[in-house]
């Protein structure tokens, strides 16, 4: 019998509070052994209850989510899942503040057991649980923009591909992608020679917020790509909206289409369909790279993009939040490199950088 996760609840609101406490007690491997009514009882229950797992409310008095989440990795690090609101814009941007701060992942806060979709958001929410109990978290695990490991300046990659027959670049990530890409964005040039296109699987309505967050720290115009036959710009990044597959096809310039296809490893948008369709409009002329995540989604396509002669990387365990997404791509041999997320800018910037090619 595996051991049961300790989770501390920091929620002001009492109904919220009980809502979460009755799909948690639901499930006989998670035990609620608190209550924290503010950010500073979550920091001081955290130290005195020692939990496996946090769930973090964002609004709370005297201190918010985001201070809560800070001061927790900084001081006594524990893994802590946001459970946040995208209806509420000020609330959104401090969440994404908090996963910057070191927190895991967001879930959407769960409606009334009575709407249409709780029983889906409830397992959503127990799966996210066990998953991110298991991640082990440092103090202060964040990326530091400013303090790159120089080693990572100099690293030289061994291309297997010709630098000038690159069209597209592709990126796909699920748990832990929001920060990953945070950083690898705000590594990129403004003058990044060929347009990025992005699939992250991310909880309803949070991609927006995710979206303007990102752009804070980005020198690249970022989107969401929502329009049919929309011509994909270098020095562009597209997001793949909700509940559609985002597909590239070839004409003069890389072109955005969409299909309402079915999900793919449980999810629409899907990684491996983005990368599919990249194997097939640009075979030897696409870069394909799956950042960390739960699951597997994102392996089958690289792999076919692998096949079909495009340039394929993964994120490696170390710097991984979850391993699962890049895992299973390691474990069918769709990689060309694995590389620690520090070293992921600097080699695309290499290998599409004409300054490279007499190296």
């Amino acid at each position: 019998m595996s051991k049961k996760i300790k989770l501390l609840i920091a929620e002001d609101s009492a109904v919220v509070a009980t809502l979460l406490r009755n799909i948690f007690t639901s499930d006989d491997n998670i035990s609620v052994i608190g209550h924290a009514k503010s950010g500073v009882e979550a920091v001081q229950m955290t130290k005195e209850l020692k939990p496996d797992l946090i769930t973090m409310d964002i609004h709370m008095p005297r201190m918010d989510g985001f201070e809560a989440t800070r001061q927790i990795m900084t001081e006594c690090p524990t893994p802590i899942v946001v459970i946040s609101s995208y209806a509420n814009n000020s609330e959104m941007d401090t969440t994404f503040k908090a996963l910057n701060a070191g927190a895991l992942t967001v879930v959407q806060k769960p409606e009334d057991v009575l709407s249409e979709g709780f029983e889906q958001s409830r397992h959503h929410l127990l799966t996210t649980i066990h998953a991110m109990a298991e991640v082990p978290v440092i103090r202060r695990r964040k990326i530091s923009l400013s303090n790159v490991d120089t080693d990572t300046q100099t690293l030289k990659f061994r291309p297997k591909l010709k630098i000038d027959d690159v069209k597209i670049l592709a990126l796909g990530s699920s748990t832990g992608g929001p920060e990953a890409l945070y950083f690898m964005l705000s590594q990129l040039p403004k003058n990044f020679p060929v347009p990025i296109v992005v699939v992250q699987h991310i909880s309803d309505g949070f991609l927006p917020g995710l979206v303007k967050w990102l752009q804070t720290k980005s020198k690249l115009n970022i989107e969401i790509a929502a329009k049919e036959g929309q011509i994909l710009q270098p020095g562009h990044v597209y997001f793949a909206a909700d509940h559609q597959h985002l597909v590239i096809k070839q004409e003069k310039h890389p072109v955005a289409s969409f299909e309402d296809s079915d999900t793919i490893e449980h999810f629409k948008p899907s990684v491996t369909r983005l990368f599919s369709s990249l194997a097939d409009s640009y075979p030897k002329q696409s870069i394909g790279v799956l950042l960390t995540g739960m699951g597997k989604d994102g392996a089958a396509g690289l792999l076919q993009m692998k096949n079909n002669g495009c340039y394929t990387i993964i994120q490696d365990e170390k710097s991984s939040i979850v391993f699962g997404m890049p895992g299973a791509a390691k474990n069918i041999n769709a990689h060309c490199e694995v590389l620690d997320l520090l070293q992921i800018p600097n080699y695309l910037n290499q290998m599409l950088t004409k300054e490279n090619d007499d190296d």
